[in-house]
């Protein structure tokens, strides 16, 4: 009997590295107007943000239905497989509810949903542990637990450059988002109990990250586990902010990249930056 690990495209993981960790990814729906397409399938980050910035038509985002999480589900229960789904947010998505419908349907106990309470890079840190598990002989019960006390550790800040999109979202009320409204001003945004929350502000992109490096710094990073680097269209701010971190000892020892793709970024907009990373305990 194998372990399946599957997600959803929210979680940003390259086709690359998903095809090299046995991880299949099930895509969000990404709507321009009238124009549909698969994020990270038929949509990639570049022509996303393309479009995005174009600004003739904002960009809805829809869960995959349960059909699709099914059809996934009944091919490992037809091998005798065991199944490992981690999910975008609940809070932000009706995604962890389309594979709960589908689980149901597939009338198979040996499929563990894990709502990761998180998204884009929080998810690939427990992917990447869910594998670290597998490869080590864990049975699928044993990673689902695992992921659901790690998951909790997981700290996502970043900085946007305007609340605009996660109010068009309806991610933040219209009062939340007001307060990005004022000229200059930057917002820090945190994930929080899997919802959207601003952390703190600042006045222009200095202070923003001066904010930013505080959070860092009251949460500090565990290394044992990979951090990620979030950007959405400005990769060049990693190369600003590990002076700034080596400075503070706050550079974490294993960083990745992770481009915000376009489930997350229909949200959050161009210009954003910031890092999921699992906290100390």
């Amino acid at each position: 009997m194998a372990i399946r690990i599957i997600t959803d495209s929210a979680s940003d993981l390259p086709a690359d590295k998903a095809k090299l960790r046995r991880v299949t990814k099930i895509p969000m729906s990404i709507h321009f107007g009238p124009a549909s397409y698969f994020d990270g399938e038929t949509l990639s980050c570049d022509v996303f943000y393309q479009l995005l910035t174009a600004g003739q038509h904002h960009p809805t985002t829809s869960q995959p239905t349960p059909e699709a999480f099914l059809q996934v589900f009944s091919a490992a229960r037809d091998a005798g497989d065991s199944v490992v789904c981690i999910l975008l947010s609940s809070e932000l998505s009706g995604t962890y509810q389309s594979a709960f419908i589908a689980r149901q349907m597939c009338e198979y106990d040996e499929i563990y949903l894990v709502d990761s309470l998180s998204a884009t890079g929080g998810m690939q840190i427990l992917i990447n542990y869910a594998c670290k598990l597998r490869d080590s002989g864990l049975d699928a019960a044993g990673i689902a637990a695992e992921l659901e006390r790690l998951k909790e550790r997981i700290r996502i800040f970043a900085v946007v450059d305007t609340l605009e999109y996660l109010r068009k979202g309806g991610r933040l009320s219209a009062a939340q988002a007001a307060i990005g409204t004022v000229s200059r001003l930057k917002p820090i945004i945190a994930v929080r109990e899997g919802k959207v929350a601003v952390a703190s502000k600042a006045f222009g992109i200095g202070a923003a990250t001066k904010s930013l490096l505080k959070l860092l710094a009251a949460n500090p990073v565990d290394d044992v586990f990979p951090s990620y680097f979030l950007y959405s269209s400005t990769p060049e701010k990693k190369e600003e902010l590990i002076p700034l971190l080596r400075q503070q000892n706050l550079l974490p020892s294993r960083l990745h990249d992770c481009q915000i793709g376009a489930t997350i970024g229909t949200h959050v907009g161009p210009g954003a930056f910031g890092f999921a990373y699992i906290a100390r305990n």
